[in-house]
């Protein structure tokens, strides 16, 4: 059961998440503030960049991990169980958070960061992919998984997050504490669980690498298409 929820279980767990977050706005849009609203948006868009990372057209671990020294790209340093405590944790916070409207200014700020960050991450990856490949002389699109939510979702997100703190005139705490939260966040969802967790004998093994499928051999290698 464990190992069912992180392979592919908590993604499932997500998208409920999503589709109770998306009754609830449509439900009580004039009770909730602006805060509340944009924290649900959140949880939605997380769930739509995983879903594309992982499942349509996936992957995304596979560029992730191409950069190790390891050659076992299905599942080092960045496996099943690392991402699941990436996404779902933060989904997980994000989404108490709400429920509880507890999801506060400096939250809103981190969120902001972060959602920039996404854009940023996977707009360089694209750019990185496409270069890798072409080394070996296959020739992609400028893509990396994730990356369509990113400009479609988190910028837009990111932008009303700005609209927002504009017109309540943002603050000096808004800052220190954004950047705090957002910094401990990323140690403990990301950072650490990689650390502590990564493992070349891991039984957390991604079955497939998505979007690369078409360029990788079985064992996992680009194939070189240079000489062909």
């Amino acid at each position: 059961m464990w190992h069912w929820f992180v392979e592919i279980g908590w993604l499932y767990c997500m998208l409920i998440m999503g589709v109770v977050l998306t009754v609830q706005l449509i439900v009580k849009w004039k009770d909730w503030d602006m805060l509340r609203k944009l924290g649900a948006f959140t949880v939605i868009v997380l769930v739509f960049h995983v879903w594309e990372e992982w499942v349509m057209p996936g992957g995304f671990h596979y560029f992730y991990n191409i950069s190790s020294e390891a050659a076992l790209r299905d599942r080092y340093p960045m496996n099943e169980l690392t991402d699941m405590i990436t996404n779902f944790g933060g989904a997980l916070i994000w989404f108490i958070l709400v429920q509880t409207n507890k999801y506060e200014r400096k939250m809103s700020f981190a969120v902001m960061l972060f959602s920039f960050a996404e854009v940023a991450i996977h707009l360089l990856g694209a750019a990185s992919s496409r270069a890798l490949l072409l080394e070996s002389g296959a020739y992609s699109p400028f893509y990396t998984p994730g990356m369509l939510t990113a400009l479609v979702c988190w910028l837009p997100l990111g932008i009303a997050y700005i609209v927002y703190f504009v017109k309540t005139h943002i603050k000096k705490w808004d800052v220190i504490g954004g950047v705090a939260i957002l910094a401990v966040l990323s140690v403990l969802l990301i950072t650490a669980p990689e650390g502590l967790l990564k493992s070349e004998d891991t039984t957390y093994v991604y079955d497939n690498a998505g979007w690369y499928e078409q360029y990788i051999d079985d064992s996992g290698a680009i194939i070189d298409r240079s000489r062909e």
